[in-house]
């Protein structure tokens, strides 16, 4: 199993506390919402068809998770999927193939003990609750309107029913304009997504990820401004998980890579886009321009990048966070054949120790002057003389 395989399933199981292979597909940047909802409204047949990257490795990528959930020892639970809008659910199929067909509608939860239920509990309450989050999450909002309002004839006390018709509302409200962006960008923030994710569990997304491109769209027109980051449609999104978007809408801002904001939703879409140098690069900015803040934006997004930023952590002698982009060009010396040339200007600011490290790298796939070679190595010692120690222990260990 690849680090990241693992890496992606561990993050889904802490923040989630369950593994569902449709969350992982989304998740890792293999399946786009859009595509996901055209099969939930029975416009594919097959998921499996418009999947986003090699399908080798996305089959690799749901049996290797299944295997490793096994073996953590974790119970699996049959998970169906429906088409949306008919009156006769109809059941989708993710592949032709059986078996990655079974993988796909497994989901995985660690083990834990059911309570008693209460015998005195109130069935047709309760039924109405489960009634209204299943129509939540199949995006009938009629049917969970007339289970509400069966839910106040009921059981006016329920203790769940504010909260439910907060969802229902949002769910009817959809397609209705946005009267102001600021307001209704913190009630999905503070209230509306704490209560979906809650009371929808992994499902959460079908409800809140129309509320975000709502939001979306009434932002398509707003400059982007440092002081309300969040009022852009580049964060909004990176919440509905549309990469594409996010990604574009970073780049038309001017000088988008000198804000550390931007830098972040800019390496992430990348990546999710399987864009990786590109997203490497914008971590390299982070790293150059914005060193005070980089403890607190680790790449939490890429397994590879994670361990390598907590191997040069405990670097002995330190290097300071600038010199990660250099120190990684040692460890990986591949990256030279993918990384664009550095470009050290005014405009998109570049550690001076990088370039000539990247210049040293690239030598060593091409024939070199000596005496050339000698002039680069003195001035990587001025310019970091730490991290030209560990070039020539780099130089020593290779021999």
């Amino acid at each position: 199993m690849t680090n990241q395989i693992q890496f992606s399933v561990d993050q889904m199981l802490l923040e989630q506390g369950e593994y569902s292979p449709l969350g992982l597909l989304l998740q890792e940047g293999r399946l786009g919402y859009d595509d996901y909802e055209a099969w939930r409204n029975g416009e594919i047949e097959y998921l499996d068809t418009v999947l986003f990257g090699d399908f080798e490795q996305i089959t690799e990528l749901l049996t290797q998770a299944q295997h490793y959930l096994q073996r953590l020892g974790l119970q699996a639970e049959p998970v169906r999927y429906t088409a949306w809008h008919h009156h006769k659910p109809q059941p989708l199929q993710f592949s032709e193939n059986t078996v990655l067909n079974r993988c796909f509608h497994q989901n995985f939860r660690k083990p834990k003990d059911q309570p008693q239920m209460d015998l005195f509990m109130d069935a047709p309450a309760n039924n109405l609750v489960n009634g209204i989050q299943q129509a939540l999450i199949n995006r009938n909002e009629t049917e969970a309107r007339r289970q509400l309002e069966q839910l106040y004839d009921t059981a006016p006390d329920h203790s769940k029913l504010t909260d439910l018709e907060q969802l229902v509302n949002a769910s009817e409200n959809v397609l209705t304009p946005v009267n102001d962006i600021e307001t209704e960008l913190q009630a999905l923030q503070r209230r509306l997504t704490p209560l979906a994710e809650t009371l929808l569990g992994r499902d959460s997304h079908n409800l809140l990820i129309p509320q975000w491109r709502r939001l979306s769209e009434a932002l398509q027109n707003k400059p982007y401004d440092k002081l309300t980051p969040t009022l852009h449609r580049s964060y909004t999104a990176i919440q509905s998980m549309d990469w594409s978007t996010a990604r574009q809408a970073v780049e038309q801002i001017p000088n988008w890579h000198l804000d550390l904001e931007l830098l972040q939703r800019h390496a992430l879409a990348c990546y999710r886009l399987q864009l990786d140098q590109e997203a490497l690069m914008s971590w390299f900015l982070l790293c150059w321009q914005f060193p005070e803040h980089i403890n607190t934006i680790t790449p939490s997004f890429d397994a590879d990048l994670n361990r390598y930023w907590t191997d040069f952590l405990e670097l002995d002698p330190e290097l300071p966070p600038q010199s990660f982009p250099a120190w990684l060009l040692l460890r990986n010396g591949g990256l030279v054949k993918v990384l664009p040339t550095p470009q050290n200007n005014a405009s998109i600011p570049c550690a001076d120790s990088y370039v000539t490290l990247y210049s040293l790298q690239t030598d060593k796939h091409k024939d070199s002057q000596a005496t050339d070679n000698i002039r680069k190595r003195a001035q990587l010692k001025q310019q970091d003389p730490v991290l030209f120690k560990y070039y020539l222990d780099n130089i020593s260990s290779n021999r």
